[in-house]
């Protein structure tokens, strides 16, 4: 098990542009172009990005896959990445909380546009630890001989959202400070989770 606190993060900008809509830096106006850099150089020291990582056996039973002797799924699309792979690797990841809670400061402050570019800025940042999980797990699975696969997570295409509860408990995402609610969602809300199979 891998415990990444801090875990390097690099938010792009074009990546907070793009979940404003925008396609390009000549779009934005003047105006939003100030407010946005203002956003992200107070928000950018209330991120606290952390991830907890661990591989996994691969074993087919039938037509399900399972991960680690707990995480179990029959989902067509998983099985689609983890064809072929003998290890997988399971991750939970998170901003935190601090960030969500300037968001509702300004919110209940009533800056509803600085909320927004925060809110944006914050989606991108959860983007953005992604893209470091794939970077790490890559790097171990070349170490190992092995080709690592997309992420893929819970709730996506066919992959049953109940699959959170065993793959946190797997990797023990209470360490990150990350819980599940009822319905199986992340808490703090900009978290994500996933797998990536090796082979």
């Amino acid at each position: 098990m891998r415990l990444f606190d801090p875990l390097p993060l690099d938010v792009p900008r074009p990546l907070v542009l793009l979940r404003l809509g925008y396609r390009h830096s000549g779009q934005v106006p003047e105006k939003t172009t100030r407010l946005l850099d203002e956003v992200i150089a107070q928000g950018k020291p209330l991120l606290a990005p952390r991830a907890v990582c661990g591989t996994f056996e691969v074993a087919r039973e039938g037509e399900a896959f399972v991960v680690g002797g707990a995480l179990r799924s029959a989902s067509r699309s998983l099985a689609e990445r983890l064809n072929g792979c003998s290890r997988a690797s399971l991750f939970a990841a998170t901003i935190g909380q601090t960030l969500e809670d300037w968001i509702r400061v300004l919110n209940d402050r009533g800056e509803l546009t600085r909320a927004l570019l925060a809110d944006a800025y914050g989606s991108s940042a959860a983007i953005a630890l992604g893209t470091s999980i794939e970077m790490a797990v890559a790097a171990e699975f070349r170490a190992l001989g092995l080709t690592p696969t997309k992420r893929y997570a819970p709730g996506y295409g066919d992959f049953e959202l109940e699959a959170q509860a065993p793959l946190m408990a797997l990797v023990d995402d209470g360490r990150i400070g990350i819980t599940l609610t009822p319905e199986h969602l992340m808490l703090p809300g900009k978290s994500i989770s996933g797998v990536i199979g090796g082979r």
